[in-house]
């Protein structure tokens, strides 16, 4: 007695609702039993969520670049930080 094995194909049925599956060459000239199982795939993706971090910061785009610049405007004495000129 063989073991039953599984094989994972994907097809697309034909406007009147065949299907045509093709076994690999090795499995040619020899009798099947076929258990079918199927799932429909659904055709649309699904909804991706936003980004949750997006808005998180505000400010300057060139926050990198010009942060001394940033900086040194935002700071003001009842902070309690100085900025060292150099």
């Amino acid at each position: 007695m063989t073991t039953m094995q599984t094989l994972q194909l994907r097809s697309r049925t034909a406007p009147d609702g065949t299907i045509t599956l093709q076994l690999p060459p090795e499995l040619a000239n020899q009798d099947f039993d076929f258990t079918i199982v199927y799932q429909p795939i659904d055709p649309t993706p699904p909804p991706t969520e936003p980004d949750p971090l997006i808005g998180l910061f505000s400010g300057s785009p060139n926050l990198a670049t010009d942060a001394e610049t940033l900086l040194q405007q935002t700071i003001e004495p009842q902070t309690g930080w100085s900025w060292k000129q150099s």
